[in-house]
């Protein structure tokens, strides 16, 4: 028997959620929330998942968004239980991802009465949301019809903006009143424009310098793959004065390209980087990992640097000069034809470097023998074709820059707020609605920290995860400042002895443990074959200096 809330508001919100489109809704268990939590669970045109970790379940609906590309639904009781959202809903606001925060609140005259998991939910998570809404209880006419505008103007916001708002409801007792129907239905739901409004752009006025420059670098950072974009970018490269810069998070390929820049321009002197400095910076997308690169633009500053992307314009080298707040591949559509290619040493010079460099890695990879670096060497030349690949911070992603990926593999990481707390349930969140194998490359550190990832029920037996345990938080032997602490190992890196098996016995994964390269290559082909579980493989290297090695790296290119 279908048991639908009584509640008035409860039937409204899920039928508004239903005319968008918006069909997933990761549910975490409390009272509060319990009739929107019975609702939605009964509605035929609503997938639902409860995640008990509401942090881990922040990120698992953020995984889900970001491939569904639409907003996903979060439901939670009051509390601290919206607050546990809040790193999910940082990285959705700096990476542009759909979030629906739907938080279950105890009526407002409660809130500071020393009432029972009661706080101020209203605005709380308001600094990192597009658009935050609090309900009212009342089901007049009126106070409903009020409630569908604030539900509507929520929602456009998540859908414009790509990313997270927050709806507060609060609920009265009785909770649990249940009927067979829904009274609030709509025949007909007229769904306005949800188109943003670009920004005009005096692309004229641009051309005109670009077709002057000599020196022109493209700097791509965080995107979703999309082959249109890569194309667009790729003409732009077919010239001699142009540079493109990539990043492993950037899903970009060509020859052309630039993938590795840190290998590139790593032990380069001043001298030669004031000659490598661009006329025009174009940068385009979110966040770039690469620090080398940030502190080369920032002490070689270009004359003009333009930003383009639709959300955000962010002035990372101090010099920017043009917010191009379009579509990235509508103003290339345009940009791009009008391009009149230059006779121009630039891209030689780059070039010329790159080769050394990679003359350079190949020798120091062929000498090394099984680290965390001889490790991801051998990981990304295996990837299984058209895998999506996540990849956690900290050191793994760092060391995933060093080598060139295959354009048949998906590229995703946390660059938003570069946090570890929810690698693994993004990825998690990623598989379940993503309908390819989905490999998670992760840390020691990012993998325990985010533990209850794995806890729940819906992730695909072709869930694959690659932990690479040296046995702490390596990432501070390699930055410059922890190691003259004197407190690195106790503080910073924080060493440990802890293994994944019994994790993977817990959560129905098989497990596997390699410690040394010859047995990495013999487990590699049946690790992603096809299986009736998920499967875990836990690389040791903690016996390693791996920090040792990535310096003598960078210390011989």
């Amino acid at each position: 028997m279908k048991k639908f809330s009584k509640k008035l508001n409860v039937q409204l919100i899920a039928e508004t959620f239903k005319s968008f489109g918006i069909d997933h809704i990761v549910l975490s268990p409390g009272s509060r929330n319990g009739a929107l939590a019975t609702h939605f669970s009964h509605h035929p045109d609503f997938k639902t998942y409860s995640i008990v970790d509401e942090r881990s379940a922040g990120f698992v609906g953020l995984g889900m968004a970001q491939q569904l590309k639409k907003p996903v639904v979060l439901c939670c009781t009051s509390g601290s239980a919206v607050v546990n959202y809040y790193p999910a809903v940082t990285e959705a606001f700096y990476q542009n991802v759909p979030l629906i925060i739907l938080s279950a609140d105890r009526p407002e005259h409660l809130v500071d009465n020393f009432d029972g998991q009661t706080i101020r939910q209203k605005n709380a998570l308001d600094l990192h949301c597009y658009h935050s809404t609090q309900l009212t209880e009342d089901e007049s006419t009126q106070s409903l019809t009020e409630n569908l505008g604030l539900i509507k103007k929520a929602v456009r916001n998540s859908i414009q903006n790509s990313g997270p708002v927050h709806i507060n409801m609060p609920f009265s007792e009785p909770l649990y009143e249940f009927q067979e129907t829904i009274d609030i239905q709509f025949e007909e739901f007229k769904i306005p424009d949800l188109a943003k409004e670009n920004d005009e752009i005096d692309d004229e006025k641009l051309i005109q310098k670009w077709n002057a420059s000599q020196k022109k670098l493209v700097l791509v950072g965080m995107q979703f793959p999309d082959e249109k974009l890569n194309e667009w970018i790729k003409k732009l490269a077919d010239d001699d004065s142009v540079v493109i810069l990539t990043e492993t998070t950037s899903n970009l390929h060509s020859p052309r390209f630039f993938n590795k820049i840190d290998s590139v321009i790593f032990s380069l002197k001043d001298e030669i980087l004031e000659h490598l400095k661009p006329e025009i910076l174009l940068t385009v997308g979110q966040n770039v990992i690469s620090k080398k690169v940030k502190s080369f633009l920032r002490n070689h500053q270009p004359q003009e640097h333009w930003h383009l992307d639709e959300f955000w314009q962010p002035d990372t080298y101090q010099c920017l000069t043009e917010k191009i707040q379009i579509n990235s591949i509508e103003f290339l559509e345009e940009f791009v034809p009008k391009i009149i290619q230059q006779k121009s040493q630039y891209f030689n010079d780059w070039n010329s470097i790159r080769k050394e460099k990679e003359i350079h890695q190949n020798e120091f990879a062929e000498n090394q023998t099984f680290s965390d670096f001889k490790a991801m060497e051998k990981l990304v030349e295996t990837y299984p074709e058209n895998a999506q690949i996540h990849y956690s911070n900290s050191a793994v992603i760092r060391y995933a820059q060093l080598f060139s990926h295959s354009d048949k593999n998906s590229i995703f990481c946390n660059r938003g707020t570069s946090g570890i707390d929810g690698c693994t349930s993004t990825a998690a969140g990623a598989a379940i609605v993503n309908d390819i194998q989905t490999v998670l490359v992760t840390g020691d550190i990012s993998f325990f920290y985010d533990s209850n990832g794995l806890w729940n029920p819906y992730i695909p037996h072709s869930f694959r995860i690659i932990l690479l345990n040296n046995g702490g938080g390596n990432i501070f032997k390699i930055i410059p400042g922890p190691e003259n602490s004197g407190v690195v190992e106790t503080v910073f890196e924080t060493r440990h002895h802890l293994s994944a098996e019994h994790l993977a016995e817990m959560f129905g994964f098989e497990y596997k443990k390699v410690e040394n390269l010859d047995q990495l290559e013999d487990v590699l082909e049946d690790f992603y074959a096809i299986s009736e579980k998920p499967k875990l493989l836990e690389i040791k290297t903690s016996e390693i200096d791996n920090a040792k090695i990535q310096r003598d790296y960078f210390n011989f290119i």
